[in-house]
């Protein structure tokens, strides 16, 4: 949707129409900020997350309307309820937008036709622009629609990648934040183009990580998921808790206090139920009621709250925007599966990378608590024998044989 929040309230008092509109706090709050600007407002340089004081410093004549999220949700309730009767295969993406699987309703010859409908009919039925975007997956749909603004439809077929995504600069790709942008440059890499065709991959997942740097370099180049995850706000297989703050946070120190806490509760209720998830996903809401989140996913599926904590704060610091205070974290661990689902027989010595090592260890350690009814088994701090330089006790073959046993008694029971 464009400008969204405004766009609700013009729909509410049409007489804000064609005005320069802010949404925010009240006129005499000047210490709050605005949440959103109609695109009159904007032509005066105002815009959200700015001080309400500067903005009437830039724009005397602006009509600050205050915000109000019970309309803003009603609004959003009924368009995504226009767009089932359209297709069952809905995402909601946030409060203003989602994603749409036409694939099974029209042609592609049609694509364009059934996009003017959808922008008629929302203006005429809830007095809604929107700018929609077109295209074989979701992150190029999403790169689309944020092409042409307002009431634009803009379509981005991947052999058109080159020409219309490449040019662009590579911060206004989706899922590059400002810590990741910060490390592209470094590497002298300014624009989506210069991403897509990076020859170093090996030096690119060093320094920006492996999923993050696959992830990316996959949608420079136009891939991406187009599956419609129809149940993405109503996932009965994962695990999530979320907090708001008070007031509007500035602190990052309380804000990354709270993530821990958050990090901690959710990592306790997977270890009550013995449980053990792949993807952990971040969501921030600003205090202009913008939703931000980003999420990752782990090679081995994990409940330790100490790696889940360094992963979501990895996340925080990559896409937190500095500039605009907090209302709300949110945490949540999906592609959950038992703990015992993942048991190998093997060695924790083996040759193992890092993460393959914690993960069997973790899963070890467990096992045998949940075994013998206790929590007596802690991880410790590994000693060389300095005598024949041995690297491990024969914990190994005990550990090895316990699994191999246990797992021959669990198949003849």
């Amino acid at each position: 949707m464009n400008c969204f929040f405004v766009s609700c309230e013009i729909a509410e008092n049409p007489d804000l129409a064609g005005k320069k509109v802010a949404v925010g706090p009240n006129r005499m709050d000047r210490k709050g900020i605005i949440t959103a600007a109609s695109y009159e407002a904007r032509a005066c340089g105002v815009r959200a997350a700015m001080p309400v004081s500067e903005a009437l410093r830039k724009c005397p004549d602006l009509i600050l309307v205050e915000s109000s999220m019970s309309l803003y949700s009603e609004y959003s309730r009924r368009f995504f309820e226009y767009f089932l009767k359209i297709t069952p295969l809905v995402e909601p993406a946030s409060i203003d937008e989602g994603y749409l699987d036409i694939t099974d309703v029209c042609e592609p010859s049609n694509a364009i036709m059934l996009a003017e409908k959808i922008q008629k009919d929302l203006l005429q039925q809830l007095h809604l622009p929107c700018s929609i975007g077109i295209a074989p997956n979701k992150f190029l749909a999403k790169m689309a629609s944020d092409m042409k603004k307002p009431l634009g439809i803009t379509v981005l077929r991947k052999r058109e990648v080159p020409e219309k995504l490449w040019p662009l600069p590579v911060g206004d790709m989706i899922g590059v934040g400002k810590k990741t942008k910060e490390l592209l440059d470094a590497l002298g890499i300014k624009t989506i183009g210069e991403l897509a065709n990076f020859q170093n991959f090996e030096l690119l997942k060093e320094i920006i990580g492996d999923v993050n740097a696959t992830s990316l370099v996959n949608h420079a180049n136009g891939n991406g998921s187009n599956e419609v995850d129809v149940n993405v706000f109503n996932d009965v297989s994962s695990i999530s808790n979320s907090q708001t703050f008070e007031r509007d946070e500035y602190s990052i120190t309380n804000m990354k206090l709270l993530l821990k806490v958050l990090t901690n509760t959710m990592c306790n209720r997977m270890e009550k139920q013995n449980l053990k998830a792949y993807n952990f996903r971040l969501q921030l809401k600003y205090s202009t009621f913008k939703v931000a989140s980003k999420s990752i996913t782990l090679k081995n599926p994990t409940s330790d709250s100490r790696r889940v904590y360094k992963v979501l704060e990895s996340l925080f610091d990559d896409f937190y925007d500095t500039s605009v205070p907090l209302r709300l974290i949110g945490v949540a661990a999906s592609h959950v599966i038992e703990s015992e689902d993942e048991i190998k027989q093997m060695s924790i010595f083996d040759s193992l990378d890092a993460e393959q090592k914690d993960y069997q260890i973790d899963n070890l350690i467990t096992l045998i608590n949940k075994e013998v009814g206790s929590n007596l088994l802690k991880r410790g701090i590994k000693t060389e024998n300095a005598n024949n330089g041995d690297n491990h006790t024969n914990f190994d073959k005990f550990s090895k044989s316990w699994v191999e046993n246990r797992n021959s008694k669990n198949k003849t029971n």
